[in-house]
């Protein structure tokens, strides 16, 4: 086989041009004593008299009596079409009061836990309100302080990425925000060392601590783009979520972490990793995190508890939807009794959640305008799950009849991923705005790749356009790193294109872009990652015809 020079490299840089300027980052205090007050100047908050004023010699008249830190104020969004994470509808107030009683030991980490809270928190949480992420968290770092530290951490290290350009922090780079990162980082893993017993043994209580900070590590780890270490911190995770369910009678251990909220975050993290996982991959990975009930369908009245329940219920769906689809293979053709069985409950459920989104979308009103972002974002996690489940792939849907039979509405594809391609743009920030968004929550990524990888062939604009804005925005959603899937799924459309040229005998035409027919069209990209470097992989593309007759397909190097 002729040796392929890898025409997908690094992550190319985004230009700043046009790039609206940012003040950054510093954080205030209307907590200062009364002279630097006055004085307009920043104060040490040193008690009971003031550095700032003592060392020059000036009298700090002391503090006032009702000490309180500064609240957070939301960033106003540019417009209700075009909102980033970090500025979008924060209805559940955020406990920043929490920060001021915390055993801070220096500046730096004053600062970087406020960042946590101003910056990081609402971008982690995505558009819907998580009370993980805006209430347990905090109140756990009281208690925990390895909790304590990975939140300190992971606000440094946030920081560090939000002052660059690209989707993950850039390989090489240690400054002083970087290195104070890993500092805690390891400071809380010294700590929960510590607390384990002399075998390594932990209560359930201490198996919640660990795998809060399981999310927080597995966080950084992508925000570094270092994907393979992120899913090792998602199967520790997900291996004790299921310790924790084994030992029923003492998941009443007192812990500010709800066991359900680290439920539910490790549900979304499995759908993520699920989504770009290959089918080696999929053998030697842990089970779906149990959900023993499925998480209650949403009243018909519009708030954020029934929209977290919704996504809940979605989230957990389109988990299972991945799993049946990725290991049906395994199971053909001495289990297809049980596979149809398999197949009919998910289309039952797939039908209840239907049923329930349609109720909340109908509930809104012009007074109820802060809900369509989160809407916007539910639908569109809807619209992926009806695709996979309604329109998997062929060899699947040739072995399994039934498909197509337990389906008597048309399915008009082009239809469905126009409509997608709208709610995507709903949910994307403006384009200007070429600030790097960080999330762990669900967003219009894994929508991207599917417009760009799955549409029929004849919307292949429509699939350039999911190509071009990957490529536009220096964003990840936990797994999903934009502009690294942008390359790939643009290398996807050449490919297609190019082995269509070579089957029709036709010379290269720039701008001329062909219908590809379904044999040649790419269903598989599998990832393999490199055990020595964190941030290369091996990336192998089959096309329908190569897959059928059991042929590799091309495989190319990717490095980020």
């Amino acid at each position: 086989m002729p040796q392929l020079s890898p025409v997908i490299a690094t992550a190319p840089a985004i230009t700043t041009q046009g790039r609206k300027r940012q003040r950054q980052f510093s954080p205030k205090t209307r907590n200062g004593c009364k002279t630097c007050k006055i004085r307009r100047t920043k104060c040490d908050e040193e008690k009971p008299y003031c550095n700032r004023c003592t060392s020059t010699g000036r009298i700090c008249d002391g503090y006032d009596s009702t000490w309180t830190t500064s609240t957070f104020k939301a960033t106003q969004s540019r417009s209700r079409d075009h909102a980033s994470p970090s500025s979008e509808l924060v209805r559940t107030r955020i406990p920043v009061l929490l920060a001021p009683s915390l055993q801070l030991d220096s500046v730096q980490e004053r600062e970087s836990f406020e960042f946590f809270i101003t910056h990081a928190m609402p971008s982690l949480r995505g558009v819907l309100s998580s009370p993980f992420w805006q209430r347990e968290i905090l109140q756990a770092a009281h208690q925990h302080p390895s909790i304590q530290y990975g939140i300190i951490a992971l606000g440094a290290m946030h920081r560090r990425y939000q002052q660059g350009s690209t989707s993950h922090i850039e390989k090489g780079a240690l400054d002083k925000h970087l290195h104070f990162a890993l500092q805690h980082s390891n400071r809380a893993i010294q700590g929960l060392v510590k607390n384990q017993g002399p075998r390594g043994d932990t209560v359930v209580a201490d198996k919640r601590t660990l795998m809060t900070c399981c999310i927080l590590f597995n966080s950084m780890a992508c925000l570094q783009g270092h994907q393979r270490e992120a899913l090792q911190h998602l199967r520790s995770g997900l291996r004790m979520l299921k310790e924790a369910d084994e030992a029923e009678a003492a998941r009443d251990e007192p812990h500010p972490i709800d066991i359900e909220s680290l439920r539910s975050i490790f549900v979304g993290l499995d759908m993520q990793a699920r989504s770009i996982m290959s089918q080696s991959d999929f053998l030697h990975w842990e089970p779906p995190p149990a959900t023993k009930d499925m998480p209650a369908l949403p009243r018909a009245e519009l708030s954020d508890s029934s929209l977290l329940a919704m996504l809940q219920y979605l989230e957990s769906l389109q988990n299972h939807v991945l799993n049946f689809l990725q290991g049906t293979n395994e199971r053909l053709p001495k289990e297809k009794h049980l596979v149809l069985l398999g197949y009919q409950d998910l289309m039952e459920r797939f039908k209840i959640g239907s049923i329930a989104l349609d109720r909340l979308c109908n509930n809104t009103s012009s007074t109820q305008a802060a809900f369509a972002q989160p809407l916007s974002s539910l639908r569109l996690l809807h619209c992926q799950i009806e695709y996979l489940i309604r329109s998997p792939r062929g060899d699947l849907i040739e072995e399994l009849g039934f498909m197509h039979e337990s389906n008597n509405m048309p399915f008009d594809l082009p239809a469905h991923f126009t409509k997608m391609m709208a709610l995507i743009t709903h949910l994307l920030p403006d384009p200007s705005d070429l600030t790097p968004v960080f999330t762990t929550a669900v967003g219009p990524l894994a929508a991207l790749w599917l417009v760009a990888t799955s549409a029929p062939s004849t919307c292949i604009a429509l699939r350039r356009r999911a190509v071009a804005l990957m490529l536009s925005y220096p964003r990840r959603e936990g797994y999903w790193d934009g502009l690294v899937a942008g390359q790939i799924a643009r290398e996807v459309l050449r490919l297609e294109q190019e082995s269509t040229r070579a089957e029709l005998g036709l010379p290269y035409m720039e701008d001329v872009d062909l219908v590809v027919p379904d044999h040649l069209r790419i269903v598989v990209v599998a990832l393999s990652y490199s055990k020595d470097d964190d941030r290369k992989a091996k990336v192998e593309f089959r096309n329908a015809r190569a897959m059928m007759a059991g042929e590799p397909g091309t495989v190319q190097q990717l490095s980020w």
